[in-house]
């Protein structure tokens, strides 16, 4: 269970202002209703106990000259009530002698404090023994001989239905009915919030067409209205940007080809001898054409892929045959810095994949690789297929170690590492990041031993014959 839940929060507020509710509602029925039926109760007591002093000193009087101990009808009185009314009865003399009792077992009464009695009519006392049980303890006078001899009345019952008792029952079960209706009520909330925390987490992933459908007219449904609407406006926005850098970078393609034109024509009129500073100047210009033309080139590309969805061209590929494609094509780059290149290739490595992808994927890594890796060091290779549905690729540069929040704004356009002399746009793995979305494959950057790993895995695609 997760307490710093929403759901759980909610929850666990409701349930304590639940058993708040029904702690205050006990006690105000204690202190109000179970005061009324105590005093009902004890009415009752009282006129009992005057109804059966009145019989027993009437019987008392029929035979003043007759002792208590040997007057057999006052015995059979008290047995008669002790029997109907499931009390000990005993009466004892001035001395505190016992005279007459109803049962067989020792006299057995809770020590009390002789001030803590009702004293009702003719002197009768009557003391709660008990505030759980109904238990009473009663001291009657009777004279006989003009002497005052005292009968005594203890009644305990344990199994007595209390008011309080069926009242905190019904509480107890009023409150589990509320608890089980709290349980929906808090889901019902919570499963909006997360309905709507789930929306932005899609928005956040680059699913700009993410909306909610939060239904009320509460405020949660007003929060959903709000990110509806900030997501429109944010969409357009982005939107415009990507359609405003896609017709930038087209717009400049035509005054960098008539530069390129025009650096030719110059080439071609200067003098290879005489003009060598100037032929330098020119391979310079040269030089940052093609930058140029390649930053362009991606821009296009990126923009391509962010405006609109492409059909995917599926057919099998083998994996070796285009790692040694690759291998040519950056021969002389691997020779130029003298670096080793390491395979390690599991088995056959057959994928229905779109090649151009799977081509444009390993080049913008290949290319990583060459230029981030160390003169004199390795670049490392790795393919293997676990399963017939998943390849798995990976290539690692001697890079240095990168912590965690720079291994997650690499895929970041125009990201570059800080430090990073190495040229490049910063648009390649972001590139290869959305390529890989469009064929359900994934990238992720890690360290490793050997040095920063970019590992690839491509789902196999349907083949569509």
């Amino acid at each position: 269970m997760n307490l710093k839940s929403l759901y759980i929060k909610l929850l666990l507020s409701f349930l304590g202002v639940l058993i708040i509710t029904e702690i205050l509602i006990l006690a105000l029925f204690v202190i109000t209703a179970g005061r009324s039926f105590r005093h009902h109760i004890d009415k009752q007591s009282i006129a009992k106990l005057l109804i059966f002093k009145e019989v027993v000193q009437e019987k008392i009087n029929k035979a003043p000259t007759i002792a208590l101990d040997q007057n057999n009808e006052i015995k059979e009185l008290l047995y008669t009530f002790s029997d109907l009314f499931d009390v000990n009865i005993w009466i004892t003399a001035p001395d505190k002698t016992i005279l007459v009792k109803t049962f067989s077992t020792p006299v057995n009464i809770p020590e009390i404090k002789m001030k803590d009695h009702d004293i009702l009519k003719d002197g009768i006392k009557l003391y709660h023994l008990s505030r759980r049980h109904l238990s009473y303890y009663a001291q009657i006078p009777v004279e006989m001989d003009k002497k005052i001899y005292t009968l005594h009345l203890h009644l305990i019952k344990d199994h007595v239905k209390k008011p309080e008792v069926v009242f905190l029952f019904g509480l107890l079960c009023i409150g589990m009915i509320i608890a089980i209706l709290i349980i929906p009520l808090t889901r019902i909330i919570t499963n909006r919030i997360k309905q709507l925390n789930r929306s932005a987490l899609d928005f956040a992933e680059g699913n700009l067409s993410c909306r909610t459908d939060i239904k009320g007219r509460d405020e949660i449904a007003e929060l959903g209205i709000s990110f509806n609407f900030m997501a429109d406006k944010l969409e357009k926005m982005i939107q415009g940007n990507k359609d405003l850098a896609a017709n930038i970078s087209h717009e400049l393609r035509s005054p960098l080809t008539r530069i390129k034109v025009s650096k030719e024509l110059i080439q071609d009129r200067l003098d290879p001898v005489k003009d060598k500073d100037i032929n330098r100047y020119v391979q310079n210009i040269d030089q940052d054409i093609d930058i140029l033309d390649n930053l362009i080139d991606k821009i296009l590309k990126l923009s391509k892929l962010d405006i609109q969805e492409f059909s995917l061209s599926i057919e099998q590929l083998d994996f070796k045959p285009l790692l040694t494609d690759l291998e040519k094509k950056y021969a002389s780059s691997l020779k130029r810095k003298n670096l080793t290149l390491y395979k390690d290739i599991n088995g056959p490595l057959l994928l229905n994949a779109d090649k151009n992808i799977v081509t444009s994927v390993f080049s913008n890594l290949f290319d990583n690789a060459v230029k981030h890796t160390k003169e004199n060091s390795s670049i490392h290779i790795l393919a293997f297929k676990p399963a017939d549905d998943i390849l798995t690729f990976s290539i690692t540069n001697t890079y240095r170690k990168l912590d965690p929040q720079e291994l997650e704004r690499l895929f970041e356009p125009f990201y570059r590492i800080e430090n990073n002399k190495n040229p490049g746009s910063g648009l390649g793995l972001t590139i290869v990041k959305k390529l890989l979305k469009q064929c359900n494959g994934n990238i992720i950057a890690q360290n490793s031993e050997k040095g920063l790993t970019f590992e690839v895995r491509f789902s196999n695609q349907k083949l569509p014959y």
